[in-house]
């Protein structure tokens, strides 16, 4: 054989090893495969997903309110009273229709978180009054804003409630 021919065998046996050697080793597309396999997978959560934290409205409450403002005020003496206004809720039950009811448990319910979110912006005032460090006054600052707006969503429930309720009632007087 001549050199030529050495050199195209050689070539030939080069091209068929490279050849082979591919073959054995996973694509692209099976490693991507394989390495989307071996991932973790991630949960993603949501509002949906996790539960709404309310504030403790008794503690709060107790905290915000001195003694005799507490004393003279229906909503913080049913605040720190839960039996009382269990009581009071019952009594309610029995004299009023289910629909009135239910918008007066719901309009209670709704001063009282209304009133832990105030009481929860005091804090937030009071600590961003007298922090020196920037970024946990700008944290403080934007729990006071998150606050301030959940005070004002509370406020409008607590409108539209009361004016349900007032036509509710309205109604019933005038069925009677």
């Amino acid at each position: 054989m001549n050199k030529c021919s050495y050199m195209t065998l050689i070539l030939v046996l080069v091209a068929s090893a490279i050849c082979v050697a591919q073959s054995d080793q996973p694509t692209l597309g099976d490693l991507a495969k394989k390495q989307r396999h071996d991932k973790k997978v991630v949960k993603v959560l949501t509002n949906d997903d996790v539960a709404t934290v309310k504030p403790d409205t008794s503690v709060q409450s107790a905290k915000a309110e001195p003694p005799t403002a507490a004393a003279s005020s229906p909503s913080a003496a049913a605040v720190k009273a839960p039996d009382k206004v269990t009581n009071a809720k019952t009594a309610s039950v029995s004299k009023d229709p289910p629909e009135i009811a239910e918008l007066k448990q719901k309009l209670t319910s709704y001063k009282q978180e209304q009133q832990g979110w105030k009481s929860s912006a005091k804090t937030y005032e009071d600590k961003l009054a007298t922090e020196t460090d920037d970024f946990r006054r700008q944290m403080y600052a934007d729990a006071l804003e998150g606050d301030k707006h959940n005070v004002e969503l509370f406020q409008n429930k607590i409108d539209q409630t009361q004016d349900d309720l007032t036509k509710v009632e309205k109604a019933s007087t005038q069925g009677h």
